[in-house]
């Protein structure tokens, strides 16, 4: 045996003087994330963080008695309904352990009884007005009437007034539904009876008149909806810039359209149509505003197709006494006038019928776009109420050749957007 080897049973002296290499520490326990309320959505239904980490020994807590205990997650003084904003994401101040910045606080979802109180006493200044504005001109000899005219004025005064005190005395954060409410309702109603009022005391049929009107509307709702960004404030500006639009088209164009009314008409609701969907599509009620126009361009569209059905069975009628037509032939028996009687061209019944087609196209792009039915209805009932008069306007000879391709036509279309939804279903699914 060696001499520096030590014996059997002693000690090693390199050991003892403490030059051996420490043992290694123990891995670092793995720490949760911690809670950030600006990205973390908590749910009641989503299961809450583990209370149980791992933590080096010696640093165990005495409430969960092991030495990979650590202490629970802070908790939320009610976890159990977690209010939401306006818009549908979640408040911060309604994340676990309550507000984290005074800044954000919660908005009331609902407006419970002021929206009963709103809407019942903005029904009766607005009756109150228009009774005012009935009998303030209704003397023998057209005077005003100031004792009626007075009350209109008041009434006015007063839902403008509720309207503006609304949108100051409670915060856009903290007023919430009730805020909106005080402010929308009174304050559309409240344009409204200022130009009706504004009419009545001015009493003037001059198109500067219009003007002034319509420039009213669009400015006090412009107003209002920075005031609360409801979309019957948007509705009232478009009201005021078709009445803008119309007069418009009245000084400007009317004098140099010769013949083609209905085409001319079409043409021009059709412009506004689009042009007012567009613009509209960049404020949040771009909805609200697009399906709006566009009932006002179905009826629009609907009543210029009633001019050709009104022309040509007027001509059939009355070209039929003054011809005395043998009833025994059943063609000049018929009150459908003859392409000579008619007073417009066929044409122009195609015209119409494709501007019809283009805003189709337009609100069913719409539609996929901002998922809403308003849209989807305005495309469905376009077709559905003006082919059909096209169709009687033209005096189709065969009907069954009209009916035949339109329903080819549509069945082609379901298909594909049955093959779509498949399509769409596979890959939301493989996504998952």
């Amino acid at each position: 045996m060696n001499d520096d080897a030590p014996t059997p049973g002693t000690p090693d002296p390199a050991a003892a003087s403490g030059d051996a290499p420490p043992p290694p520490p123990p891995p670092s326990a793995p720490v949760p994330p911690q809670f950030q309320p600006d990205k973390t959505v908590m749910r009641p239904a989503d299961p809450q963080p583990s209370e149980t980490v791992m933590v080096p020994p010696g640093q165990a807590g005495p409430a969960h008695g092991g030495a990979h205990a650590g202490p629970p997650a802070p908790e939320s003084p009610d976890d159990s309904l977690l209010p939401f904003g306006a818009f549908g994401a979640p408040d911060p101040a309604a994340q676990p352990g309550g507000p984290i910045d005074p800044e954000f606080p919660t908005k009331a979802s609902k407006a419970g009884g002021t929206g009963a109180l709103i809407a019942v006493g903005t029904g009766l200044l607005g009756a109150a007005v228009v009774i005012s504005a009935i009998r303030s001109r209704a003397t023998d000899d057209g005077d005003l009437d100031w004792s009626n005219f007075g009350v209109g004025l008041g009434a006015t005064g007063v839902l403008l007034l509720v309207a503006f005190l609304g949108s100051i005395v409670a915060r856009r954060r903290v007023g919430g539904r009730a805020r909106e409410e005080v402010v929308t309702w009174p304050g559309v109603v409240g344009i409204l009876a200022t130009a009706v009022v504004l009419n009545v005391g001015i009493d003037s049929d001059e198109n500067w008149m219009g003007y002034l009107t319509g420039a009213v509307l669009v400015v006090l709702a412009i107003i209002g909806y920075v005031g609360a960004r409801r979309a019957a404030f948007v509705v009232v500006a478009i009201a005021g810039l078709a009445i803008i639009y119309g007069l418009a088209f009245d000084d400007f164009v009317a004098d140099s359209v010769d013949g083609n009314e209905q085409v001319t008409a079409a043409v021009l609701v059709a412009v506004f149509v689009v042009a007012v969907t567009v613009l509209g599509w960049v404020l949040p009620s771009r909805a609200v505003s697009g399906v709006v126009v566009g009932v006002a361009g179905l009826v629009g569209f609907t009543g210029i197709m009633a001019t050709f059905l009104i022309t040509r069975f007027l001509g059939g009628f009355f070209g039929g006494m003054v011809g005395m037509p043998d009833f025994e032939d059943d063609e000049s028996s018929s009150y459908l006038a003859t392409s000579n009687d008619l007073g417009f061209k066929e044409s122009d019944v195609w015209v119409v019928l494709g501007l019809a087609a283009v805003l189709t196209i337009l609100w069913a792009l719409a539609a996929a776009i901002s998922n809403h039915s308003g849209f989807s209805i305005l495309a469905i009932a376009m077709p559905t109420v003006l082919v059909p008069m096209a169709s009687v306007a033209l005096a189709a000879e065969h009907p069954s050749q009209w009916s035949g391709a339109l329903a080819v036509a549509g069945a082609v279309l379901l298909l594909g957007g049955i093959g779509l939804a498949r399509l769409r279903g596979k890959s939301v699914a493989n996504a998952i």
